[in-house]
């Protein structure tokens, strides 16, 4: 059943809330009550002012102030709600959960101090360390170890090694420097080129890469370095 008030401005005792609703808009299109600079707002003449008791509300509002005039009439603060608009009404619903939300997120972390992130640089590093601390060690040839100065080493510290020689004695082409100068000892390891380049330089050291040790074969061989060098 309808209240009173509801049931003489629509003309019936009982209908289902659909037909209510619907009944409501074609009165408000008859009128022409939707407010022009903003659709979504209803703009209550007299008759409409008189079942529901303010002087507008919005179409996300409306049922709630039809609920107030259908068993079992439930009340609706209808001074709070007819004052906002729907944008206002929409995000200062939304603000204080959003607010409140991290508010008790800040309380439960017991500390406001930002945790410390990691760097994506810091993250290649210490993937790259990694992979190095990973690889197999091998006993290198003869030619090699004459050129990076070891006889046990990884496949990444030899790449590394062969550039410093590279490096320290000057080998790369001063007008390109990818291309690289074979002396006679680097020839020996880039089966006997003159030159090579960076981007090929890796397959000629394979082959002296002779034989794949255990890591601790490797670590004792360093730490036994180590204690000639003292």
């Amino acid at each position: 059943p309808l209240s009173a008030a509801l049931s003489k401005f629509l003309g019936h005792a009982e209908m289902a809330r659909t037909e209510i609703v619907k009944a409501l808009w074609a009165y408000i299109r008859k009128h022409d009550l939707q407010n022009p600079d903003n659709r979504k707002e209803i703009l209550l003449d007299d008759a409409m002012r008189g079942v529901f008791g303010c002087e507008r509300f919005t179409m996300f509002t409306m049922n709630k102030y039809v609920s107030a005039h259908i068993h079992p009439f439930t009340k609706v603060d209808l001074e709070h709600n007819s004052s906002r608009s729907p944008s206002s009404s929409s995000s200062s619903s939304r603000t204080p959960s959003r607010q409140a939300k991290k508010r008790a997120r800040t309380k439960s972390s017991g500390s406001t101090t930002p945790k410390r992130s990691t760097s994506s640089a810091e993250k290649v590093v210490a993937k790259r360390r990694k992979k190095v601390g990973t690889q197999p060690p091998y006993r290198l040839s003869e030619a090699l170890q004459a050129v990076v100065g070891a006889e046990i080493l990884p496949r990444p510290q030899v790449v590394s090694q062969l550039w410093n020689y590279i490096k320290r004695h000057d080998l790369q082409q001063a007008s390109d420097k990818r291309q690289i100068r074979c002396d006679d000892l680097l020839r020996k390891v880039m089966g006997g080129k003159a030159t090579v380049t960076m981007f090929n330089m890796n397959q000629y050291i394979t082959p002296h890469l002779i034989e794949k040790l255990d890591k601790k074969e490797y670590q004792n061989h360093n730490n036994q370095e180590d204690g000639d060098d003292e």
